[in-house]
């Protein structure tokens, strides 16, 4: 479980409530305030890294328009 707090003095008291909000994502309220978040299973959201694009230019797809078409 992933929780992020608004600042470590929330942990001073219990929290009211935890508020689902998705299937993974719940809202924690402490005196009638949202004070945080947690998130059940935080690996379900982790992407593949960013991959640089390649440096050769995207092909033309066939029967694309190119000027010597008319000619």
């Amino acid at each position: 479980m992933l929780t992020c707090l608004r600042d470590l003095d929330v942990l001073d008291e219990p929290l009211e409530a935890r508020i689902g909000i998705a299937s993974d994502v719940a809202l924690l309220v402490q005196h009638g305030t949202v004070v945080g978040w947690s998130l059940s299973d935080p690996a379900r959201y982790l992407t593949t890294g960013f991959a640089a694009p390649a440096l050769t230019p995207p092909r033309r797809p066939p029967g694309s328009c190119s000027p010597n078409a008319w000619t």
